[in-house]
């Protein structure tokens, strides 16, 4: 189903108003591409679920791309899509 908005504001707060979105999206645009490791240790107040749930949903929403690696240990980075 289709999210419906009355104006940009709330759909601009729907994919961006939780938490730590928008901290996340700052640090990947000032910094670049970061893994999971980093992006937790410049958030430690948020929990591991609460990041991985926010970079989902970051990604699911098309703000941000996941790339993994097929390496031990498992390799992730974020980065913004363009």
């Amino acid at each position: 189903m289709e999210k419906k908005f009355h104006c940009p504001v709330e759909a601009t707060l729907s994919v961006i108003g939780e938490k730590y979105k928008c901290i996340i999206l700052y640090y990947l645009l000032n910094e670049g591409t970061l893994r999971f490791s980093e992006l937790s240790h410049r958030l430690p107040q948020a929990t591991a679920k609460t990041l991985t749930q926010q970079l989902h949903d970051l990604e699911n929403d098309g703000m941000i791309h996941r790339e993994v690696y097929p390496v031990v240990p498992p390799k992730t980075e974020y980065s913004l899509t363009v």
